[in-house]
């Protein structure tokens, strides 16, 4: 028995540590053999299995439209560079969010000078409010969705980042009129933005982008598509550059 154990534990060790192995070949008396055969003839004929049974094919999920998803234009006020740049770069972000903030302040200038001013880059920002930790987050991207009515976005963008943590944040209530009036530092028409922020479409847009965003995998911030591909993080700019390069052909 121990004999017998000790075989059949080290075929199992081969099976496991091979990707295959040849089976192992008995040897059987002329009457086994004999017996073998005639025990076979009396088996029952089984029929082959019908085609669709034997040849399953999987519903391939159909792709998402980007364009569709995220609404996405050659005139987009929330866009900068060559709508046909060859790299299309889309940044979910959060205007509570520091790392965003650090994005925005050491990565972001460089991008823009080395790629999207030169037309390699086409980079679109969109909305992913972290709700459940930034209690003014939302409030934020309705005003970048009023500015943008305004074509103002870029500035107000800019300001939000600027501001966070000194000026306003957190507090959604005091929020609203301190961003109305920075706002209004910066030229907009503060009475339009007031209805703009008052009408219930404008948050829910904000929030069908951040739902069409978790479609996307998205589930932090900043997070990054370029070109498709996820990147998470705000990563050094020569991390972005590579991959930038490396998709532009350069």
């Amino acid at each position: 028995m121990r004999i017998a154990h000790f075989w059949m534990t080290l075929f199992a060790v081969v099976l496991i540590g091979c990707g295959s192995a040849a089976p192992l070949t008995p040897t059987r008396s002329p009457v086994e053999v004999r017996q073998t055969q005639i025990a076979l003839q009396g088996l029952p004929t089984v029929p082959p299995a019908p085609t669709e049974l034997a040849r399953p094919t999987a519903t391939p999920r159909p792709a998402i439209n980007l364009v569709e998803l995220l609404n996405l234009s050659d005139d987009d006020p929330r866009a900068l560079g060559d709508p046909k740049a060859p790299v299309l770069m889309i940044e979910f972000t959060d205007y509570e969010c520091p790392f965003c903030a650090r994005f925005v302040s050491e990565t972001r200038p460089r991008i823009i000078s080395e790629f999207v001013e030169t037309g390699i880059v086409r980079l679109v920002v969109r909305d992913f409010p972290l709700t459940s930790i930034h209690a003014s987050a939302v409030l934020a991207a309705s005003v970048t969705h009023c500015a943008a009515a305004q074509d103002r976005f870029w500035p107000v963008y800019e300001m939000l980042f600027q501001t966070h943590g000194v000026e306003w944040g957190g507090v959604p209530k005091r929020d609203r009129a301190t961003l109305i009036e920075l706002a209004g530092n910066l030229g907009l028409d503060t009475a339009q933005l007031t209805a703009c922020l008052d009408d219930p479409a404008t948050e829910a847009a904000v929030l069908a982008e951040l739902e069409a965003a978790s479609r996307l995998g998205i589930n932090s911030t900043p997070n990054f598509l370029v070109n498709g591909q996820l990147v998470r993080g705000a990563l050094p700019f020569e991390s972005f550059a590579s991959l930038i390069r490396q998709l532009a052909g350069r």
